[in-house]
């Protein structure tokens, strides 16, 4: 990247740094921390104390922003024309609860791309459990974490009155991901709109359960789910967004930086291939994938990440696959700023935490995001919480300037160093993964799991060493902290969510019902069955649309999926 004269001053500049540096370590050897012997990143990747032009990697060559590899961004202009999208995490209690919450942020500035409207709503778990709200197991969790929706008719409660044409609405399911979609299509026809003309993303997140202990589907009948939906919207829904990549989840899990992009590329090619198998082409279903990262405590890493991780994408989708079309080589990216580095202690603290990890993810080009409230580590945020957590995006897109020019860390030694760096890693570990056979067969044989679990053990160590200092929990710590008023969610959600289900079985049309059930039956069956190059006719997702016409709950829907593909623990070989 630089010429030899260059290079050759920045070794001299190196050497006279190093004289001052080692005189001024040897003065105060005794009260040096470790990390300045032995600098290291939160994923445990070997850091130096400076940095010179001659560490910057070859791979950094002259690179334009919206060029490919796409490390410095997918478009030119990235902020320029259009800031990145406020997607605040909503869902709590019944759909009408969830439903104000929704107004009340879009009331305090919560936009889109271009001004639209983003609805980014989580489902409760019972959802997530593929339960009815009237199970045994559902109770004490009935609009918990999420809002309690199980059916068309709980679609109508949380959407009337908005245009769905006009609207983006990410579904944040766990694998109820059928259900969820079906029922929001149903309930989208009784409002004269078509599955063509909604707008918004299924996270299908059926990967997830390789490092999230949840039940789960066994790994191959999730990557088939996954395709199972991406061929139906590939063919009916031109304007929706068909998979979420969660690498948020391997840091949650206590996974690293590296793990969290090694992991998502490393299933990216898992499902890629699944696609081909099932007769689509690469560049007609990758433009329509989307990625969720954490962003974290260590401000570099995180930012080097996601520059890493856009050129690791887009090489390898044109390397292995052949894809043409730009947008199939772009990693478009909702960032959520990291919720297992917040603490229940102090708080308020919360609030620097996350403005930090705002603006790395500003820094590194994201295209939509989410801050956490600094009460998450307590409960569901308060309305106060929320809104403020809108007003961190608010503040840093209005008032800091940083929109106004493209990758702005770029040039940077440390910082081009260290995206090299994380792209190397997280090469090798793809390279594990495929040594293995790919990601469902490493998820099937519990590796994905072993080497998320290490990388936890090591995190907790640290903290509980005090090496990892966390503000309020291992140092600066605070005494007896005042009680605060927290979020609840009405005890009487649960009830009124039973009563709501029982009365919509008892009043849909029997006849209907029973029929629309016959028939996914028989088409979980024929699914179970197939194999990967047997998909493209969409009859599991058109019965389950069937199904949700006949007002089927999630819990039904999800019944006849689990006797038929099977369910149980994540993680079991």
């Amino acid at each position: 990247m630089f010429d030899e004269e260059t290079l050759s001053a920045s070794q001299q500049a190196k050497a006279r740094w190093q004289a001052d540096y080692e005189r001024i370590a040897k003065r105060f050897a005794d009260q040096a921390p470790a990390q300045a012997a032995n600098p290291e990143s939160h994923s445990g990747l070997p850091i130096k104390n400076c940095y010179f032009p001659h560490d910057v990697p070859d791979s950094a060559r002259p690179e334009a922003p919206g060029s490919y590899p796409y490390t410095r961004g997918n478009l030119a202009t990235q902020y320029q024309f259009m800031n990145w999208a406020n997607q605040p995490v909503i869902g709590y209690g019944l759909p009408e609860d969830t439903r104000s919450r929704m107004d009340l942020l879009a009331e305090q500035g919560m936009v889109g791309y271009f001004g639209s409207r983003f609805y980014n709503l989580v489902y409760d778990l019972v959802s997530h459990e593929g339960l009815d709200p009237d199970h045994p197991a559902a109770r004490g969790r009935i609009g918990q974490c999420g809002m309690a929706v199980y059916s068309a008719a709980d679609m109508a409660r949380l959407f009337d009155g908005l245009d769905l044409r006009k609207i983006n609405v990410v579904h944040i399911t766990y694998y109820q991901v059928i259900a969820a979609l079906a029922q929001y299509i149903a309930y989208a026809e009784r409002q004269g709109v078509a599955p063509g003309e909604l707008r918004g993303n299924t996270m299908n997140w059926y990967h997830q359960s390789a490092y999230v202990g949840m039940s789960a589907f066994p790994p191959e009948q999730g990557l088939k789910l996954a395709v199972e939906l991406i061929s139906y919207c590939s063919k009916h829904m031109p304007k929706w967004n068909t998979t979420n990549f969660f690498g948020y989840g391997v840091e949650e899990a206590g996974g690293t930086a590296v793990q969290e992009i090694g992991l998502m590329l490393a299933f990216g090619i898992e499902l890629v291939r699944a696609c081909q198998q099932a007769g689509l082409r690469p560049d007609d279903v990758l433009p329509r994938f989307g990625f969720q990262f954490a962003q974290a405590n260590d401000f570099f890493e995180e930012v080097c990440k996601i520059r890493a991780m856009r050129r690791i994408w887009a090489t390898t989708m044109k390397d292995r696959f052949g894809v043409t079309d730009p947008r199939s080589m772009h990693v478009r990216i909702h960032t959520h700023t990291s919720g297992a580095v917040l603490t229940a202690q102090q708080p308020l603290v919360n609030l620097i935490r996350t403005t930090l990890h705002a603006f790395g993810a500003s820094m590194a080009g994201t295209q939509a995001m989410e801050v956490s409230a600094y009460d998450e580590a307590l409960a569901i945020p308060t309305e106060d919480a929320a809104t403020l957590a809108l007003r961190v995006q608010q503040v840093i897109q209005e008032e800091t300037n940083v929109t106004a020019v493209s990758d702005p860390l770029a040039g940077s030694y440390y910082v081009e160093a260290l995206t090299d760096q994380l792209a190397d890693a997280a090469l090798n570990l793809v390279a594990d993964i495929e040594a293995q056979g790919g990601y469902v067969r490493a998820q099937r044989n519990g590796w994905i799991r072993s080497v998320v679990e290490e990388s936890s053990e090591r995190w907790r160590e640290l903290v509980d060493s005090g090496e990892r200092r966390i503000v309020g929990l291992n140092c600066y710590t605070a005494g007896e902290e005042p009680e605060r008023q927290l979020f609840k969610v009405d005890s009487e959600v649960e009830r009124i969510a039973v009563e709501r289900v029982r009365r919509l079985r008892d009043e849909r049309d029997a006849a209907a019902f029973d029929r629309a059930m016959e028939s996914l039956e028989l088409a979980a069956k024929e699914f179970t069955a197939s194999r990967m190059d047997q998909l493209g006719d969409d009859k599991l997702l058109l019965a389950a649309i069937g199904a949700a016409r006949a007002d089927a709950t999630t819990g039904e829907i999800m019944g006849v999926l689990k006797r038929h593909l099977g369910w149980g623990p994540p993680h079991e070989s």
